[in-house]
């Protein structure tokens, strides 16, 4: 059975003005708690008294004077005390990451405020200019990357005519990719400190992010209406850095080989077109041999990182025959990556040109453009609610590309178009990143 309701129907907005107080007692606003104060003080140079203004206002005299009488809460700490506080939680990087209940209960102000709570010590933070922050990765931008992304934004700009057209550029023939950690266990983060918004970047408050027991680096790669595949990268080996390093230089040593054959084939055409050999010093036939400052190298992983050389054999190439599949079927594909070391390297790059792949120009400090940083928050809350915390490598890369292979096309499509909705926010902001840091 249906609950009835025996209150009274109350129209919110017509009657909220109108309806008259149930009491006579009428609270004053601030400008006349402030008149009267300040009348009542002054009554002795020739002003009102509270018996003449309990005439002139609905209140009683007895309440217009302990109006006067309240008096606010004594300062309970003096500016020395404070100034002593702040200086003992911005001493140190452990003073500035403890929680405030943990710094009194840690006694760290025992000498200069013995009764002091939380609260209290909150406040004087907060009257400081002080809050708890992430310590910064990222200074903001310099004018220099601000005209940077702002020339981006106006040459891939979505609207051509208008706002919201949509005729100019089409992100959805974009593929977007990009590399995350992937945790096992507890997720990698930053703790919060006390500090200033203008020293969030400074080198005595932030610090390294959190490492736990393992860290795997998962790539994925989508476009609209379609899901690419995903590779995990695993701590590279001792074993395996051997043979990557035999590889490498088996394969330089095939590209300088094939470099001074088409260098010869060269110089027979030039001498059939009668053209001099300007790269040939005294007309000798010596065999000019690629320096060794061209070869391909290994870049530096000191953190078991991703280099160009497995960015290439690990993510390029499972990705690339996917695109290549794509084109056959008459589908247009524009590879977007940032400018990550391993991205931007020489090995990755030449693949690419070979593999025929056209790569877009990405602008530096810019995630917002890229789909994919929509992706990684998506895969990691539902990780959180259908897994257990990770034992071991293999177990959480099975996690990811489980929920790599569940996630809806629905889902990527709608992360796709919020790019659009970004490259117009960085026009009418000029370039400016509120979406950095």
């Amino acid at each position: 059975m249906a609950s009835i309701t025996r209150r009274k129907p109350y129209k919110y907005k017509q009657d909220k003005v109108t309806k008259p107080p149930k009491t006579s007692r009428t609270e004053m606003s601030a400008v006349q708690r402030a008149f009267v104060v300040g009348a009542i003080v002054a009554s002795r140079d020739g002003y009102a008294s509270a018996n003449a203004l309990s005439k002139r206002m609905p209140q009683t005299q007895s309440g217009l004077s302990r109006l006067v009488q309240r008096r606010g809460r004594d300062e309970i700490l003096t500016q020395e005390q404070k100034d002593a506080i702040i200086a003992i939680a911005t001493s140190t990087r452990n003073n500035r990451e403890k929680q405030s209940w943990q710094a009194i209960k840690d006694g760290d102000f025992k000498d200069v405020a013995p009764e002091i709570s939380v609260t209290t010590f909150e406040n004087v933070m907060y009257e400081a200019g002080y809050s708890r922050r992430r310590p910064g990765w990222k200074p903001p931008l310099t004018p220099n990357q601000e005209r940077e992304r702002y020339r981006w934004a106006l040459a891939h700009n979505p609207d051509k005519y208008e706002y919201g057209d949509g005729l100019g550029f089409d992100f959805k023939q974009v593929i977007f990719t990009d590399e995350t950690p992937a945790r096992i266990g507890e997720e990698r983060g930053m703790q919060r400190v006390w500090c200033k918004e203008d020293e969030r970047y400074d080198n005595y408050v932030k610090k390294d992010r959190n490492r736990k027991d393992c860290c795997l680096q998962f790539y994925g790669a989508f476009r609209y209406n379609y899901k690419g595949p995903c590779y995990t990268y695993f701590e590279e080996t001792e074993e395996e850095k051997r043979s990557a390093d035999k590889a490498l230089r088996k394969e330089n040593a095939q590209r300088n080989c094939d470099d001074n054959i088409l260098q010869g084939k060269a110089r027979v055409a030039l001498q059939v077109l009668q053209e001099s050999d300007v790269n040939q010093r005294y007309n000798t036939r010596k065999k000019q041999y690629v320096p060794s400052q061209h070869d391909y190298r290994r870049g530096g992983r000191t953190r078991g990182g991703v280099d160009g050389y497995r960015h290439r054999e690990g993510a390029l190439k499972a990705v690339v025959p996917w695109i290549n599949s794509l084109k056959e079927k008459g589908i247009p594909c524009l590879l977007l990556q940032d400018g990550a070391p391993a991205h931007k390297s020489r090995i990755s790059r030449d693949y690419l040109t070979v593999e025929r792949i056209e790569s877009m120009w990405w602008p530096g400090h810019s995630p917002e453009v890229n789909a994919s940083e929509h992706a990684w928050p998506w895969i990691r809350r539902h990780i959180t609610t259908d897994f257990k915390p990770s034992c071991n490598a293999h177990q959480c890369r099975d996690q990811w590309e489980r929920e790599w292979e569940e996630i809806p096309i629905e889902t990527i499509n709608r992360w796709v178009m919020l790019v659009p909705e970004m490259v117009r926010r960085i026009i009418r902001h000029g370039g400016k990143n509120d979406f950095h840091g």
